[in-house]
This record gives structure tokens, C-alpha cells and sequence, in this order.
């Protein structure tokens, strides 16, 4: 089963309503649709996303050169029933993009899924679980009357958990809007909070003391990704555990954290980390430590990405209940690609062959820039 083809869609979709962090603000999806196709006729599909402004260096330009100029080149007559050869010599085809190389990586377990019959949890070592309490998120575009009012909307739609984006200059805004969000979903609501690495040490300490009334479940990222000492320190000086994400692009890295003891826990984004094969690695090392990790973004995407994030959550023993591939939320009214069950703040990732998620070609073609 060799590669024959590996197409590009770069397309930019609407989405329902502006959502910010520190790390910027997203007032679209911009996304690199990947098809990867075999000599037997099977094709895959994968996605990257561009994300928000502060969170990489890869645009949805430079995803569509790298993959179109170099991986595709590369591995145009690949056997993927060698998996391991062909997704090690795409990550040393050129360093770095981990981004578009987790696209050209989801294609390709894709196929293999559906080339096999199984669902890719399957392929990845699951399934541990078939459904996922999704994570509703709340963005720093939401001040406190706005945020409450749509935590309430979240909790009637059935999700138990949120997370609120922090980081702002005014820490008092930061403070004031998860206080807004406790008051209005009382104590059984489970709250996070990620502050994008916005976050002095002394804000942060600041910052998360004070919130600690409110019964966070953990903060994500408050300082910057390599200050791994502070970090720690920030770890040991409040009460809130701490989780790491900007921090964590390999095994390597989730090593450094958990030698250090930088973190509680460990967050995995599929794009940021370059694929399943590193996410699997690295939750691996931190199982190894009895830690457990959290999957997903909550960045607009369609379902491709979504569903790929939700089949690795599926085939994790230690990701942690709730789940953040949220993404395909955010998207408005499209019928290009297929859909993902949602009920009661639950989602069903499709179990049929590969990430389960059906590309309309044609449409599709029409959307590209």
C-alpha cells in the first residue's frame, strides 16, 4: 500500500464568535486540509490549524508550501504498511512544523484505519473509553456579565467542566470573570484556567492565590514554556496544581518537566506536539510517572482534527476525564465535513473505519483560497 498522492486545501472558514486567549484572538479558522492517497485506491484526510497569533510560527501558507514543497515529495511511494519508516522519515525531512506534519500524519493512520477496518483508536491501542466529557470554553473576549451568561448556556447544554482563559494586563479582569463563572454555576461545576504563558512569576503567584478560593481544578501554562525552574517554584508556592503545555513538544521536554517537578499534569494538543506518535511517547513518560494527561484544543477546526484528538483521548489509559477537542464547535453551518455526535456536553467519536470523519470533495475544492 504505497502513497501516491498528497493533496493540499487550504481553506478559511467562519466562525460562530470571536474567541481569545493571551496568546491572541481567533476570528476564524484557518486550516490545511491534507488527502493522502494510496495505490489501492484508499485515501485518508488530516488537518492542521493555524491557531491563534502567539501560539507558533507556522501559518496556514507556510503549512501548505512545506507539505506541497518537501513531506509530499518525500513520501510519494511510501509503504504504509511500514508505518514506522514512513512517519520517521517525515519528521526527518526538515525540522520543526510540527503542526503540518500532525496533518500529513492523521491522513496516514486514516487510511491504514480504514485500509484495516478499525477505527483508529483501535490502531493507537484502545479503546480505554467511547465517549468524552467535553470541556466548555470560555475566552478572554467574554467580560464578567458575558462570560457568566454564557457559562450558564454551556451548564443548560449539559457540560460539567469549563475552562477560562486568564492573562490579561488587568489581573483584577482575570479574577472577576472566574469569579462570575463560580457564582453562576455553583461548587459542582469543575473550572481550569490557562494563562498562555501571559504571566509573570509574581502575577502568577498573585493571580492563582487568589483564584484558589474558587476551587480550580489546575491552571494551564502561566509562565513562559522554557522557565522550567520557575515554573516549579510556582508549583511549590501555591495551592492550585499546575499544568504544562506551551512547555511540552516531546518526550524530552515532558521528561524535563516531570524531573523538575514543574507540573501536575501535562497537556497534549495533537498539532502542537507533531503527531500521534510523539503524543503517544510523551504520554507514555508522563503514565510512567503516575500523571495523568489532558487531550485537545479548543482552537476552530472542523471535525477532521476534532475527531482525530478524541480517537487519541480514546486510547490513552491516563488521559484525564474531559476532553478539549472542542474545535469543531466553534465552525458555523457547513456540510462539508461529516459529523461528530455531541449530547449533554458528551461527545461520541465515530467508530467506524479511521477517524470515522467523511470529506465532501467537491465542496471542499470550492472553499480553497
Amino acid at each position: 500500500m504505497k502513497i501516491t498522492a498528497v493533496d493540499t486545501y487550504p481553506v478559511v472558514l467562519p466562525i460562530k464568535e470571536i474567541y481569545g486567549g493571551a496568546a491572541g484572538f481567533l476570528e476564524d479558522c484557518r486550516s490545511l486540509i491534507v488527502r493522502v492517497e494510496t495505490d489501492n485506491g484508499s485515501e485518508g484526510w488530516g488537518e492542521a490549524t493555524q491557531g491563534r497569533p502567539g501560539n507558533a510560527y507556522e501559518t496556514l501558507e507556510t503549512m501548505d508550501i512545506m507539505t506541497r514543497e518537501y513531506f509530499a515529495p518525500a513520501l510519494i511511494g511510501m509503504d504504509l504498511e511500514e508505518t514506522g519508516s514512513a512517519v520517521s522519515k517525515l519528521h526527518g525531512i526538515r525540522y520543526g512544523h510540527p503542526i503540518t506534519k500532525a496533518a500529513i500524519e492523521i491522513a496516514i493512520f486514516d487510511v491504514l484505519g480504514k485500509f484495516y477496518r478499525l477505527p483508529l483508536c483501535r490502531l493507537l491501542g484502545g479503546p480505554y473509553r467511547r465517549e468524552i466529557e467535553l470541556v466548555g470554553g470560555l475566552g478572554m473576549d467574554l467580560g464578567p456579565e458575558a462570560i457568566g451568561v454564557r457559562a450558564r448556556q454551556l451548564a443548560e447544554e449539559g457540560f460539567r467542566k469549563f475552562k477560562i482563559k486568564i492573562g490579561q494586563q488587568d489581573h483584577r479582569k482575570d479574577i472577576e470573570r472566574v469569579r462570575a463563572v463560580r457564582q453562576t454555576l455553583g461548587d459542582d461545576a469543575s473550572i481550569r484556567v490557562d494563562g498562555n504563558a501571559a504571566y509573570s512569576f509574581v502575577d502568577a503567584r498573585a493571580v492563582l492565590n487568589e483564584l484558589s478560593q474558587f476551587d480550580i481544578s489546575d491552571a494551564e501554562q502561566p509562565l513562559q514554556r522554557g522557565d522550567l525552574k520557575s515554573l516549579a517554584e510556582l508549583r511549590h508556592a501555591v495551592s492550585v496544581p499546575i499544568a504544562a503545555q506551551e512547555s511540552v513538544s516531546s518526550a524530552d521536554d515532558a521528561l524535563a518537566v516531570l524531573e523538575e517537578r514543574a507540573a501536575d499534569l501535562l497537556k497534549i494538543k495533537l498539532t502542537h506536539i507533531g503527531g500521534f506518535e510523539r503524543a503517544r511517547e510523551v504520554a507514555a513518560v508522563v503514565g510512567a510517572k503516575g500523571l495523568p494527561v489532558v487531550i485537545g484544543q479548543g482552537s476552530a477546526c472542523t471535525t477532521i482534527l476534532s475527531a482525530a484528538e478524541m480517537h487519541l483521548h480514546c486510547a490513552l489509559k491516563n488521559a484525564q476525564p474531559g476532553g478539549e477537542m472542542t474545535g469543531f464547535l466553534r465552525l458555523g453551518e457547513q456540510d462539508v465535513f461529516g459529523p461528530i455526535p455531541v449530547r449533554r456536553g458528551k461527545a461520541f467519536p465515530p467508530m467506524s473505519a479511521g477517524h470515522g470523519i467523511e470529506v465532501n470533495k467537491q465542496k471542499l475544492q470550492r472553499l480553497v483560497r
